[in-house]
């Protein structure tokens, strides 16, 4: 597999793409707002415990607290300063980011944990010989009251280059905690490297090439590539962008816009539809335009072999994470049931985020979970509607003259005089102008005046006052 990473500085922020085999996999953005990233370390101050919930609220110099959950045993009270590092969930438009007192500091082949004990080896290391032979090195040059968990990327290295990198993660935690004690308020005690180096670091086991618009970044890969941070194999490109936008050279706008649109089509004409909860992601698979089988089951096969594979796709695209229900086509037969299972474990396999398939219920549904490191690619890209809130559907016309009627009425029962006139949109005002005058009531008028769909107004001109263009309301003969 060829793994490439196209990096993008010159669009408002950093864009870096990640492409296996020539096909978008991973998108990461990185805006003004380093201090909200996952990585960064924080002298945080505990505003509230909760023990209700098993966490405390912790004040780092952002709008809102930051959410953390308490392990057993461990006990605090409001005032007491820590650090904490910001985690998986970033921070949305109504919940704080979530840290943990439990910090990585991570670097190409380690990662260091200050305050715990032990090796661990990454389970993706699977030679029994090399996961000995690097436990044995872990044991070795791991600091005292420290755990390190040794890489996927450290099957390569040698033991003086995970031990040179274990000493300078932890002259690193060193230099952190002496700038906690010069700090007397909450904030942002260290940053992380930027994206585009966190990114050659993560990915530095299998990273053929590198492709970056921007000079400074350039020559700071380069540099860390000197440094021995990345690897000697990963080749690193500077694109001067004379004749074709990076991302628009590679192809990468029309899968970034794919991956925000609700529905995905299949290469079978059959398509996914997604739909997103608070607490879980909900996919709909659909036949669409399939109609070649030579029975339901046969084509129930096929679409669901190609939605498992889109999907994961699009799980990691979108960076989706938590409860995710896959709604499949019904299957009678339960080989075919376990050949859709197999093939989704196949095509999450490159994921590098954790994904568990809990397998398919009695119903048809697909259960899965996955773990995500960043913000959606849906919150990232997208804002809530003005108009709809979010929930995608507007009152109707009649709905609306319905409404407009009724806040007349209830203005002629406290006693307003009339006549009135209705302001509200041009088909609504159509729909109320063929409605029938209300009893007991003064006259009512309809006024086609714009604005938005489901607003309207009720407005007293008086006699002689009222618009030519507004309409009287049906009366009975």
């Amino acid at each position: 597999m060829k793994r490439e990473l196209i990096v993008d500085c010159r669009s408002g922020g950093m864009r870096a793409a990640v492409l296996e085999d020539g096909e978008l996999v991973e998108l990461h953005m990185e805006g003004g707002e380093p201090d909200r990233q996952t990585e960064t370390l924080y002298y945080g101050r505990i505003q509230a415990v909760r023990p209700s919930v098993h966490a405390a609220f912790v004040e780092i110099g952002q709008e809102l607290n930051a959410f953390l959950p308490l392990e057993d045993g461990v006990k605090l009270k409001s005032g007491d300063m820590l650090i904490v590092q910001g985690v998986a969930k970033q921070t949305t438009q109504s919940k704080g980011l979530r840290v943990s007192t439990r910090i990585n500091l991570t670097g190409r082949a380690l990662v260091l944990i200050p305050g715990e004990t032990g090796v661990h080896i990454s389970k993706k290391v699977k030679n029994p010989e090399t996961r000995a032979r690097l436990a044995a090195i872990g044991r070795a040059i791991c600091p005292p009251d420290c755990a390190i968990i040794i890489r996927t990327a450290s099957e390569n290295v040698s033991a003086e280059q995970l031990q040179a990198e274990a000493e300078m993660l932890l002259k690193s935690w060193q230099e952190t905690n002496q700038r906690a004690k010069g700090m007397v308020k909450p904030g942002v005690l260290t940053k992380p490297e930027p994206l585009s180096l966190r990114l050659t670091r993560d990915l530095a086991g299998n990273l053929e090439r590198v492709v970056i618009n921007d000079g400074d970044e350039f020559d700071a890969l380069c540099q860390a590539q000197k440094d021995g941070r990345l690897p000697l194999q990963t080749h690193i490109e500077y694109a001067d962008e004379q004749k074709t936008l990076l991302f628009d050279a590679f192809n990468l706008e029309t899968p970034i816009d794919k991956a925000l649109k609700k529905r995905v089509w299949l290469p079978c004409g059959g398509y996914l539809i997604f739909d997103f909860a608070e607490a879980l992601t909900v996919i709909d698979v659909n036949s669409g335009k399939m109609v070649t089988g030579k029975s339901m089951e046969e084509t129930a096969l096929r679409v669901n072999l190609e939605a498992v594979k889109e999907l994961a796709c699009q799980l990691r695209l979108r960076d989706v994470g938590g409860i995710v229900i896959v709604d499949l086509i019904d299957m009678e037969k339960d080989k075919n049931r376990q050949a859709v299972l197999a093939a989704l474990k196949d095509a999450v396999k490159n994921d590098r985020m954790p994904v568990k398939i809990e397998g398919i219920t009695r119903l048809g549904l697909l259960e899965m979970t996955r773990k995500r490191k960043g913000e959606q690619l849906r919150r990232a890209l997208r804002t809530t509607c003005g108009v709809c809130s979010g929930s995608g559907e507007l009152l109707c016309e009649e709905e609306i003259a319905r409404r407009a009627l009724r806040q007349a009425r209830r203005m002629a029962l406290a006693g307003q005089r009339g006549p009135f006139v209705i302001c509200l949109a041009e088909k609504a005002a159509k729909v109320l102008a063929a409605m029938p005058q209300p009893e007991n009531c003064p006259p009512v008028y309809a006024l086609a005046s714009g604005g938005y769909r489901e607003k309207f107004s009720v407005i007293q001109p008086g006699e002689g006052e009222i618009p030519e263009q507004a309409a009287a309301l049906q009366t009975n003969k």
